[in-house]
């Protein structure tokens, strides 16, 4: 018969998982011995149960009825068979009681294989079943940035300024009620302004062959390559113009219902959303209706390497109360608020339509992509019907010195943070990447309109001690033209900025 003592040995580190660190293997490995252990003691149970049936009929004794150790029987003569018979029979009880309370150990031992994950960098809570999930992460990026070249430089009125910033200081939960219900809530702390970003509930679905995932909430946009890719994972500090400047009014979050659908392939998404405003927005007037769509399909891809054809449209049915659509886009980094491209002014707008198309490619370390995008807002009838018609283009490539491959989901169609084959913390270098782009912003719509344009090279290098952490570097040469505003007229400048990540 097993003892208690190994028994215990088992039970154990099932019943504290969350204290420790176990593997998946690991936690597999111990649910094997258990489910060992249990069969072994089930066939034993089986065993003794029948020798207790045959001692009981032969010794005359009645299996409800209790039996008493020999030392308290009736000193009636017996024979000594019968004798015999019956202290076999309180010993294999008394067994039994132990096996059966051993048995239900190891059971309630095995339903309760709770643990922690941490191999994504934050905690993750995970149920028994694994149906019950909790994750918490978050982002650390701290910014530098001096601006230098521009002819306006003088102190009360310069665009030649320097400064540090907290660019975002983000706490995420997210996790799963059940298999198929999901949340996410996340608390962002950015540019000296704190807000709720992410905050919806998601349901999984399928629909043939593919999953649909629907999600309830504020969410962030499913715009363009760039746009869609997670500011942990872009090759520059900043997003490009197809993706800060071909926006919708109401911002890069909507508020309302959102929806993905993925190729069983793993090869192509399309996404869908209706939003009514997003979530912190002025409560003084109605909320604009937008509707949007993005689609990727990757044509080829083996292993790393990959082809992404992907593209995108928006639609603004402007409420009444809405009284002007206006966009002021940095050129040279988010810190320096004064060096930006400037629209004009289109006032009363009745509605507004946007698409874009995306290119991207990877092939072993190098990595290239290219976007356009154009926008055009329409002025209501009763205001004289006029629009304002804008675009954007950018190309960017990407090289990894160190030979890591580009981080890519073809599920999504999005870039992610490459695997890094030599880490700090295992005495190597970590990884080392080049990138380059360059980009235009056009709003001169038309010669008797103030609207601005420019364009902007930038240089980067990044480099990932590990997985989780990264640091940044960019040389950014930037050219306006902006009509309008406190500094009107040709302008340009150099901008260098640097950043320290930390991704949890």
């Amino acid at each position: 018969m097993l003892s208690a003592a190994a028994l215990g040995l088992l039970a154990m580190p099932a019943s504290n998982v969350l204290a420790s660190d176990a593997t998946s293997a690991e936690l597999a490995e111990l649910v094997e011995r258990q489910s060992e252990m249990l069969e072994r003691q089930a066939q034993q149970l089986e065993a003794l149960q029948a020798r207790l049936v045959q001692l009981e009929s032969r010794a005359g004794i009645d299996e409800a009825a209790p039996v008493q150790p020999a030392s308290f029987q009736s000193s009636a003569p017996t024979a000594p068979t019968m004798a015999s018979d019956r202290a076999a029979v309180v010993e294999d009880r008394a067994a039994i009681e132990e096996l059966q309370s051993q048995v239900a150990l190891l059971e309630a031992a095995q339903t309760d294989q709770s643990r922690i994950d941490w191999s994504d960098g934050g905690p993750e809570f995970i149920s028994a079943d694994g149906t019950r999930r909790l994750a918490i992460g978050g982002r650390l990026q701290y910014d530098a940035s001096t601006t230098n070249g521009s002819r306006f430089d003088d102190s009360s009125d310069e665009r030649n300024i320097s400064g540090t910033e907290a660019r975002r200081l983000r706490l995420d939960f997210s996790g799963q009620l059940s298999e198929r219900i999901g949340y996410k809530i996340g608390y962002d702390l950015a540019g000296n302004d704190a807000s709720v970003r992410d905050a919806y509930i998601s349901g999984l679905f399928n629909w043939g062959d593919e999953d649909v995932v629907l999600y309830v909430g504020n969410k962030y946009d499913d715009r363009s390559l760039d746009g869609a890719t997670s500011s942990n994972n872009t090759w520059f500090m900043e997003r490009n113009f197809v993706s800060s400047a071909i926006t919708p009014d109401r911002g890069s979050y909507g508020l309302g219902v959102k929806g993905k659908v993925y190729g069983d392939s793993r090869d192509w998404h399309a996404s869908f959303a209706v939003t009514n405003g997003r979530l912190g927005a002025d409560t003084d007037h109605s909320d604009t209706t937008t509707y949007m769509t993005r689609a990727h399909w990757n044509p080829w891809h083996r292993g790393t390497d990959m082809v992404h054809l992907g593209g995108w449209g928006f639609y603004e049915d402007f409420d009444p109360s809405d009284d002007a659509v206006f966009k002021n886009i940095d050129a040279a980094g988010h810190f320096n608020d004064n060096v930006t491209i400037r629209s004009r002014r289109i006032s009363d707008p009745d509605s507004s339509n946007a698409y874009g198309v995306e290119l991207a490619t990877s092939l072993g370390s190098f990595a290239a992509a290219a976007e356009y995008g154009q926008r055009e807002v329409d002025q209501r009838d009763s205001s004289g019907g006029d629009s304002m018609s804008y675009d954007a283009w950018s190309v960017q490539a990407s090289y990894f010195l160190t030979g890591e491959y580009h981080g890519y989901s073809r599920k999504s169609g999005v870039w992610r943070l490459p695997e890094i084959n030599d880490p700090v913390a295992s005495g190597g270098m970590g990884a080392f990447q080049l990138a380059a782009r360059y980009q235009e912003l056009d709003f001169y719509d038309a010669p008797d309109y103030p609207g601005g344009d420019g364009n902007s090279t930038t240089l980067g290098l990044n480099w990932y001690p590990n997985d989780w952490s990264r640091v940044m570097l960019d040389y950014t040469l930037w050219d306006t033209n902006n009509r309008s505003g406190d500094f009107e007229g040709p302008d340009d400048g150099n901008t260098v900025s640097a950043r320290l990540q930390v991704v949890f």
